[in-house]
């Protein structure tokens, strides 16, 4: 049996295996990553004059991989561990591990407790989405996301799965629901996939199902080839009223009849800002905070305290008529509004939906 190690590869002795290879490099890949297979290559050839395939030496710098690593079976093999450590070092974490009836992983469920407890003081809208997981192995990717009151992105929660199909989703949805509670609060935004809507009325019937903006964009812009469509879906899309909707999207319908057509079958409560329902809801709930908070100081975060200070210099440009009480016309901006200071609501609806703009100011 031949038994030379790496320290033996030279040009006295270019036929090297793939495990020589994985030996040679495993010093390149200090956490897991290194050079390119190209780079090994030229390496190979320029440090010990071999002359070495490129399939071996990309065979050789993924065992290299998994000498600092570990492979995928030793991954697959330790996850009950893992799952300890992460909820011992993560107090409140979850985790849920799934095997079939051959004792094989099938999914494999993760929220960090600082997840959890992050997302329980953020509006609950959360998008769902799986993208393919390029291993050995395979598998898909779920996660989960909400987004802060920064507009940052914040994860929830993820989980490995064999395929994006109804029982994977399910399974996810039957793991978040432990902390996502179901309420007609809640919004799930996804791309479509019939197993997300379907198991989205199964596992969470309160909730409201809406379609991601920008994935409906791009399958406009792929099957219809018009960027006009593309932009007046857009401004349709993130239209305050109604008025303003249907401007845009009447444009879309003389463009492209099939577009405006899609779109309608879609339906246009779960993609436009002006129909969407839980906007009803939010102005419902927000009153309700307001009323809970009326005499606490008045404090925002970052983003909206530039927002209304930029308002501020806008708004002392408007002109502002009173025409009933508590009801003011206020012109400015190449538009007219009507401000109800009774009702808290504006003609324009940003304020409806926003609760600050600079009509209101």
């Amino acid at each position: 049996m031949h038994t030379c190690g790496s320290e033996h590869l030279t040009n006295h002795n270019p036929h090297a295996t793939t495990k020589v290879i994985g030996a040679y490099f495993k010093d390149r890949y200090p956490e897991g990553k290194g050079p390119s297979t190209k780079d090994l290559k030229n390496s190979i050839r320029i440090e010990l004059g071999c002359k070495v395939s490129y399939w071996k030496v990309w065979m050789g710098s993924e065992i290299a991989k998994s000498l600092v690593r570990g492979t995928h079976e030793h991954g697959y093999g330790v996850i009950d561990a893992y799952s300890h450590m992460l909820r011992t070092s993560n107090p409140g974490s979850k985790t849920a591990l799934k095997i079939d009836e051959n004792g094989r992983f099938k999914y494999f469920f993760v929220a960090y407790g600082a997840w959890i407890l992050g997302f329980a003081q953020m509006r609950k809208v959360i998008a769902v989405d799986g993208t393919f997981l390029r291993s050995k192995y395979g598998g898909v990717l779920l996660s989960t996301v909400a987004q802060d009151a920064e507009n940052h992105i914040f994860p929830v929660a993820f989980c490995v799965v064999d395929s994006e199909c109804d029982a994977s989703y399910r399974y996810y949805f039957e793991q978040l629901r432990s902390f996502v509670l179901d309420t007609p609060e809640l919004c799930i935004i996804s791309d479509r996939h019939q197993s997300i809507r379907k198991m989205v009325s199964i596992v969470f019937p309160l909730a409201h199902y809406g379609c991601c903006m920008r994935h409906l964009g791009e399958n406009i812009r792929n099957n219809f080839h018009n960027a006009s469509v593309v932009y007046h879906f857009y401004k349709a899309a993130k239209a305050y009223n109604i008025d303003v909707f249907s401007d845009h999207f009447n444009r879309t319908r003389d463009l492209v009849p099939q577009a405006a057509t899609h779109l309608e079958r879609v339906g246009f409560h779960r993609w436009s800002r002006a129909f969407f329902l839980e906007n009803r809801r939010f102005a419902e709930k927000f009153h309700e905070r307001h009323m809970k908070f009326i005499n606490a100081p008045t404090i925002f975060i970052p983003s909206i305290e530039k927002d209304i200070a930029k308002n501020i210099n806008l708004g002392n440009k408007l002109l502002v008529h009173q025409i009933a009480n508590y009801k003011y016309i206020v012109t400015g901006q190449d538009e007219v509004a009507t401000v109800d200071l009774l009702a808290n609501s504006c003609t324009c609806k940003v304020f409806d939906i926003d609760k600050y703009l600079v009509h209101m100011l």
